[in-house]
């Protein structure tokens, strides 16, 4: 359904920093550390490798810095390396179907909109061989059916063609890709309203201010919590995703909010 997943209880050694590895835990996703107890409140961060924490530690990932500022609240870190919107929404379908979320916030980065529409900027990116190596056969593409609602088609990831020159002169314009990921989180939002489950959308990164804006446009009360692409928020030269510094801003920018929502949610439990 996700076109590829995590592998339940395993260890990733990070390469480019000493002694570092990051776990898996046996339900498939990163390990949340201190999430391990009973809460009557479940909140479920969906996103990519920012908030997987490529090159993180356990205890470094944002999703940890929020769960020791929320010790009654359980934190599930939903993130996998190259997800986009269209997989973090199947995600969060499949955990309301578990009754395994109470409140969902939804991480979004500018490549998204790319990885979406399976743009061939995102299957030049596949036709690498560790993504062979890994043995993923296809992933899910948004489109739409011709009266308007969302619907999800699977693309096979070998695709040589996608390296043809200007190829993407027959691809659609920016408003249009950017309308995509926006039908993806209109649908989200839809499917969180329709369970009683509140729905936050973050920004994490700056690469395209404009479709930055556009997102904030179109959905209220999205939180901009992103960082600028430099030395002192990444491990480039070495990687370019979020440090510690970065994962540190990004919890404390989430976390006014997710403690209102956890509040009310908690406060309406009690009401009834």
């Amino acid at each position: 359904m996700l076109g590829y997943a995590l592998t339940p209880n395993s260890q990733i050694v990070v390469p480019f920093r000493k002694d570092i590895r990051q776990n898996i835990s046996s339900d498939g996703w990163r390990r949340v550390p201190e999430a391990e107890g009973e809460t009557d409140l479940n909140l479920a961060v969906y996103g990519c490798s920012f908030t997987y924490g490529t090159g993180l530690a356990d205890n470094e990932t944002f999703t940890a810095e929020l769960q020791r500022a929320l010790p009654n609240v359980r934190i599930h870190n939903r993130g996998v390396g190259g997800f986009g919107t269209v997989q973090n929404y199947l995600q969060f379908r499949q955990d309301i179907k578990n009754k395994a979320v109470d409140y969902a916030v939804f991480v979004i980065i500018s490549d998204h909109r790319f990885r979406n529409i399976v743009h061939p900027q995102r299957m030049q990116q596949h036709l690498k061989a560790e993504w062979y190596e890994l043995g993923v056969e296809h992933v899910p593409k948004v489109s739409h059916e011709r009266d308007g609602p969302m619907k999800i088609k699977y693309i096979n990831i070998w695709q040589p063609r996608a390296f043809k020159k200007d190829f993407d002169i027959f691809l659609p314009d920016d408003f249009f890709i950017d309308t995509a990921t926006a039908t993806v989180l209109s649908s989200i939002l839809t499917l969180g309203e329709e369970n009683d489950i509140p729905v936050q959308f973050v920004l994490l990164d700056k690469l395209d201010v404009e479709f930055n804006n556009f997102i904030m446009s179109k959905f209220t009360g999205v939180i901009d919590a992103s960082t600028p692409f430099d030395t002192a928020h990444t491990f480039m030269p070495a990687n370019i995703h979020p440090n510690v510094a970065a994962n540190k801003l990004f919890a404390s920018r989430l976390l006014p909010k997710v403690k209102e929502t956890c509040a009310s949610l908690r406060a309406a439990k009690e009401f009834g």
